[in-house]
């Protein structure tokens, strides 16, 4: 690695994925909702892009947090995990599946060939996830996840002078994200954003979206390593 701007520049992606991840693999917990809020996390975002989709979505989450952050944690903390449950948990129909398969198989279903092929790509790059067995691999959280652990192995490489290994973590991130995430998030962000019932996923939903389209043509054009 080059510069000190570049190495830079992989910590905060890697700080974006995994928030990211965080947002929609949990439900969200009071020390969470507590530490966005008291930090003004949305309003000294460290990424700022010059792109109208991912301003709006910042825009939208400093007015959530405008009109939250003197309410009752409690009853914010309550409303959010509502809103994620009916999202992305159930009973019942989900509003927003947060699985590959179910939006790229014919039959609607988890544990279908998406979730197969990113599972073999997780063990061909060495990395596996504490929800092993207890979540469909190809769950949107953990795709942003495994992106996440990409850069941070990448980081790695760089500072002990693999240069090859770090070079091939590097073509992975871009493969991935065609191959996968962007093959689907488009349309489940728009899900999560027609359903949310608030602004909090709305913004989250269409923040992700447009970072992962604005993180894709950056790696294509090799201005991320």
């Amino acid at each position: 690695m080059d510069t000190t701007e570049q190495k830079d520049l992989l910590e905060i992606r890697q700080f974006m994925y995994s928030f990211l991840s965080a947002v929609f693999l949990y439900p969200p917990q009071a020390e969470q909702v507590t530490m966005i809020l008291q930090r003004q996390l949305f309003k000294e975002f460290p990424l700022d892009i010059a792109d109208e989709q991912y301003q709006e979505a910042l825009a939208n989450l400093v007015r959530w947090t405008n009109e939250n952050c003197a309410s009752d944690l409690v009853n914010v903390t309550s409303s959010l995990n509502k809103d994620y449950t009916a999202l992305f948990i159930g009973p019942g129909h989900l509003a927003a599946p947060p699985w590959e398969s179910v939006y790229r198989t014919e039959e609607r279903l988890t544990f279908g060939e998406p979730t197969l092929e990113v599972r073999e790509w997780y063990q061909r790059c060495g990395l596996e996830f504490v929800h092993k067995n207890s979540e469909p691999d190809d769950h949107f959280g953990l795709e942003l996840e495994f992106m996440s652990k990409l850069i941070a192995s990448e980081l790695e490489a760089w500072e002990e002078d693999d240069v090859i290994k770090a070079e091939g973590l590097a073509r992975e991130q871009p493969a991935f994200l065609d191959e996968h995430l962007l093959r689907w998030a488009k349309e489940f962000t728009q899900d999560v954003q027609a359903s949310a019932q608030t602004l909090y996923y709305q913004g989250l939903a269409q923040l992700a979206y447009s970072y992962l389209i604005w993180d894709g043509k950056q790696l294509r054009d090799g201005k991320n390593t």
